[in-house]
């Protein structure tokens, strides 16, 4: 009988800012190295406090929305990153408002009175146009426009008669009136 022996080389890449998570992927290197250079990435998706991009968030499917899990914790990072850097399978306008949500969370997180909210649009009969986004006291009005903006351009338009965060009423628009009428 013979026998033979073999060295095998793993590389394994680490995260310098969350070392528990590791992965011996190359491409989740990248993801790694990305999360790196931005730190708060870490923490909003480890953490619950982000709605829109936290552990919990509609926005990562399945396991990725509450485990633990070095892969879930990546495939959330990779989800805030694709926001982030665009996603082509939709409009450039479209596409605008989800880089501009991830990009404000990424930015804004940490910061006093960070917070999420469900914002929805109501047209005086229905709820229409809604999404969960982050905001601080001193960003809401603007996070506000902002979502208002968004439900305006939709390709599915109604009128905007009210803003609503989570279940609340932030936003009151008088109806329009024809001066014609």
């Amino acid at each position: 009988m013979k026998t033979n022996e073999r060295t095998v080389k793993v590389v394994t890449y680490a995260s310098e800012v969350c070392p528990e998570v590791t992965s011996e992927r190359e491409s989740d290197g990248e993801i790694i190295a990305w999360a790196d250079a931005h730190p708060a990435a870490w923490k909003i998706v480890t953490t619950s406090k982000s709605g829109a991009f936290g552990k919990g968030s509609s926005d990562h499917m399945g396991w990725a929305q509450n485990s633990d899990s070095p892969s879930a914790i990546l495939d959330r990072i990779q989800t805030l990153r694709r926001a982030i850097e665009g996603n082509g399978d939709i409009t450039a306008d479209r596409n605008e408002f989800w880089r501009w949500r991830a990009t404000f969370t990424l930015e804004h997180y940490g910061k006093k009175g960070f917070k999420s909210g469900f914002f929805q649009q109501f047209d005086g009969q229905y709820p229409r146009g809604c999404v969960t986004l982050d905001y601080t006291p001193e960003t809401r009005a603007a996070v506000i426009e902002r979502f208002r903006a968004w439900c305006d351009a939709s390709p599915c338009r109604y009128e905007t008669r009210a803003i609503w965060i989570d279940g609340v009423a932030v936003l009151e628009v008088e109806p329009e009136v024809d001066p014609l009428s």
